[in-house]
């Protein structure tokens, strides 16, 4: 197995999806400033006021009073020292308290370097200046660490190339008024966040190896969790009660940190995975220090197009970082180093993804499929996908193929994704209950939005029922149950929830690079596509539909409440009923009046227990280290 199916989610037409769409259907916020100003209006009469202790004589921030009795402050840093040159590819390390000078917290700050999209007429600010995070906080807890209020840390998705945790979906204040806080961030992305790579600190002969880790975006999250370790209870917050959740590569981030990442463990007690692609592998460090040796050299010759590369940190350091974000953008991992030269398009697709945390032995020793690793403390989780996960993703893949999508590009993709010659021939001939095969393509009667003839349609529709059930159903259910087995081997209580998010979407959450609404998303046609319970959670609907309907409205409501009851009380949350591998999973789609529903009915729906857990194919990817492949 390999990295493909999280790669699908850097393709290019996602580019164009969750973070942007939330910032083009939005009204326009004032773009960030660079710095956050000072704040000498942050006085004794000021509500919104945050002190340095509990004197009251030093201010350190004032933000902005919202409605529901909600304070937000937006841009704070988190970093002792943000991450431009000099301290690009470096680790950072967590802000003093309190800011110096005192500031008003009132600006979204600048999102971390990305492509943005063409089609958004004013996009955020983007810059290496970034590492901020914004907190929301029930205006009665301020300056009262005696409130200890449970406190929730979101990690935007976006692949690990996109994304701001200031995006205006992820407004946290509808789940403050629960009685919550809530802290978004930002983290290094692409390649300045997850380059690794050894070279030579100059250019001058006999000088000294760099080790450039790679796992600098997972680094930063960490930091803002522990900046909110220190900080938090000035808020109203309570330290000991922090749940770590995120969405997509943020489902991706937390489930590192929750499973197999030790540094993380002390910094949260209880986490949420929303449509986190588990199945998807993350690379050993060996094979992404290959990778950034050749994005180095991509860097030079490809986009620089200089003929002897100097390679070394010092020149690194003094490249600006749109020619980084350039060579990024185009960078394929193809083995330039051998001389490049043409590749399949299945060879390209299948590493779609050269960002992303590593397995280093350090900050993450194992894959996160496996469940908790060895050491890792077993804590409450909750997580969950969406009915139709697979179906955006097969619309990327067919539009960014030229020409009609055809069954032999579907079986390259296949080949990279599971190069298990057994296991291929397996899938080839499994029939479901019906008499069908779901992964042979093209498949019969498919739908009509993925493209314009029928062998694309067909073949794009196989690819989405793989990549729904192979990379998250099936692979979501195989983690919970390990995790359930080792929680229950070890005799421990930490209890499991699991949810299907089913609501049929009243928006257009997806558009092209040109900005045309994505058709196998569109609300007509009733695929309940990645990402789309973001704005349920946030209960942020208004932001992507005016004058949501009733129900729409209730169910964001039922959702941000059960969000907010589980920070609050993991062991026993209102409105979760506890997973077991032959219980229920919570479901959240008010078109039925039900409110859970049979495990086995995603297991049988995705062929899990019938096919893919039998292949083979997740086990050993459990089993994945720092120094093994599968």
């Amino acid at each position: 197995m390999s990295v493909f199916f999280a790669g699908m989610l850097a393709l290019p037409l996602l580019a164009t999806s969750v973070v942007g769409s939330a910032w083009a259907a939005s009204p326009k916020p004032a773009r960030p400033n660079p710095q956050p100003p000072a704040a000498p209006a942050c006085t004794t009469s000021d509500p919104t006021t945050v002190w340095t202790d509990n004197t009251k004589s030093t201010a350190a921030l004032c933000g902005s009073q919202g409605t529901g009795g909600v304070t937000s402050y937006l841009g704070i840093p988190y970093v002792a020292n943000q991450p431009v040159p000099p301290n690009r590819w470096t680790p950072s390390a967590p802000a003093n308290w309190p800011p110096v000078p005192a500031m008003q917290a009132v600006n979204v700050q600048n999102q971390c370097i990305q492509k943005l999209p063409a089609w958004d007429a004013q996009p955020p600010a983007t810059g290496e200046d970034c590492l901020y995070l914004n907190v929301w906080a029930p205006t009665a807890s301020l300056n009262n660490p005696a409130a200890k209020l449970p406190v929730m840390v979101f990690i935007h998705g976006g692949a690990f190339v996109l994304g701001s945790g200031g995006s205006p979906v992820y407004n946290g204040s509808a789940l403050a008024q629960n009685g919550v806080i809530v802290v978004t961030l930002n983290y290094r992305l692409g390649a300045l966040g997850f380059m690794a790579a050894q070279v030579p600190a100059t250019g001058k002969k006999d000088a000294p190896t760099v080790d450039i880790n790679g796992n600098f975006g997972l680094d930063d999250q960490r930091n803002a969790l522990l900046w909110v370790q220190s900080n938090i209870a000035r808020f109203g917050g309570d330290p000991t009660q922090v749940t770590l959740f995120g969405e997509s590569a943020g489902a991706m981030s937390t489930g590192l940190h929750l499973f197999a990442s030790p540094a993380s463990a002390p910094l949260f007690r209880a986490a949420i995975m929303e449509s986190n692609p588990i199945g998807s592998l993350y690379r050993t460090l060996a094979d992404t220090q290959s990778q950034g040796t050749n994005f180095i050299r991509w860097l030079c010759t490809k986009t620089l197009h200089l003929l002897n590369c100097p390679g070394n940190m010092e020149w690194l350091q003094s490249l600006s970082p749109d020619t980084i974000q350039k060579a990024q953008a185009d960078f394929l991992n193809l083995g330039i180093g051998n001389g490049g030269g043409p590749v399949p398009a299945a060879g390209a697709l299948a590493d779609s993804l050269p960002w992303a945390p590593t397995i280093d032995g350090k900050d993450v020793v194992a894959q996160p499929i496996a469940g908790f690793a060895t050491g890792m403390p077993q804590k409450p989780f909750l997580f969950g996908v969406n009915a139709d996960e697979g179906a955006v993703f097969a619309a990327m893949i067919a539009a960014g193929i030229p020409g009609p999508y055809l069954p032999a590009e579907y079986n390259k993709i296949l080949a990279k994704a599971i190069p298990d010659v057994t296991a291929l021939a397996s899938i080839a001939a499994y029939q479901n209950s019906a008499g069908q095969k779901p992964y042979v393509a093209p498949a019969a009667n498919p739908p009509t939005y993925y493209g314009l003839d029928k062998i694309t349609n067909g073949t794009a529709q196989t690819t989405n029922l793989l990549i729904d059930d192979f990379a998250f159903h099936c692979a979501n259910l195989w983690t919970a149950g390990q995790a359930y087995g080792q929680i229950a081997n070890a005799k421990g209580t930490s209890p499991i929830y699991g949810y299907l998010f089913g609501q049929q979407p009243i928006f257009d959450l997806y558009k092209t690079a040109s900005g045309q609404p994505v058709a196998a998303c569109a609300p007509s046609n009733g695929n309940v596509c990645h990402a789309n319970e973001l704005p349920y959670v946030f209960s942020t609907l208004g932001i992507l539909f005016a004058n949501p309907p009733k129900a729409d409205a209730a169910l964001a409501a039922t959702m941000t409440s059960t969000w907010a009851s589980f920070a609050k009380n993991p062991a026993a949350p209102a409105g979760l009923t506890a997973y077991t591998p032959t219980g229920v999973l919570n479901l959240f789609n008010s078109r039925t009046s039900s409110t859970t529903t049979p495990v086995s009915g995603m297991d049988q729906a995705g062929n899990c227990s019938a096919l893919w857990n039998t292949l083979g194919v997740y086990p050993p990817a459990a089993q994945t280290t720092a120094s093994s492949k599968p």
